[in-house]
């Protein structure tokens, strides 16, 4: 079975409608969440083994003097996640977040996939209030401690 074919398996199996991009190794699907709607984007590269979930928020645009201040937000985000990363594009605010898998010597399987989706899913909603609240003018450091508290450093 190709990854294609197992992230189609996954997606049946969670029970979330998608479409194929014609012509291209992509699945799309939109997803409703908590805290917004979302674009869901799965790449599958047969040929290096690797499968890609990219997840973006439907109509959120991102102002040009915000660019810096969601980057900022996004790299505080960032820090600690065990799995995935936001990343933005500073030339035009284009923001999403990816997980991916590589597994060239092993098989792909859709609880794997599941796993990549679910995480996505569950990053957005939780960071999708702090993201509003800096694309509206706020402090991003401010935004990312109302959702995880403040950065503790400990030195022993």
């Amino acid at each position: 079975m190709n990854l294609t074919d197992v992230a189609e398996q996954c997606l049946n199996s969670m029970g979330l409608p998608f479409t194929r991009v014609p012509g291209m190794p992509v699945i799309n699907l939109a997803v409703d969440i908590e805290q917004g709607k979302l674009n869901l984007y799965i790449h599958c590269h047969e040929a290096t083994h690797r499968l890609f979930v990219y997840t973006r928020p439907q109509d959120l645009p991102v102002a040009a003097e915000r660019i810096a201040a969601l980057t900022e937000f996004l790299a505080r985000a960032n820090f600690g996640l065990p799995l995935g990363n936001f990343e933005i594009d500073c030339n035009d605010g284009e923001f999403n977040f990816k997980n991916s898998i590589d597994i060239a010597d092993g098989m792909l399987t859709a609880a794997m996939v599941q796993t990549l989706v679910v995480f996505s899913l569950e990053c957005f909603n939780r960071y999708l209030p702090g993201i509003r609240a800096v694309l509206d003018g706020g402090v991003p450091r401010d935004a990312i401690e109302a959702i995880d508290g403040p950065t503790r450093i400990v030195i022993r």
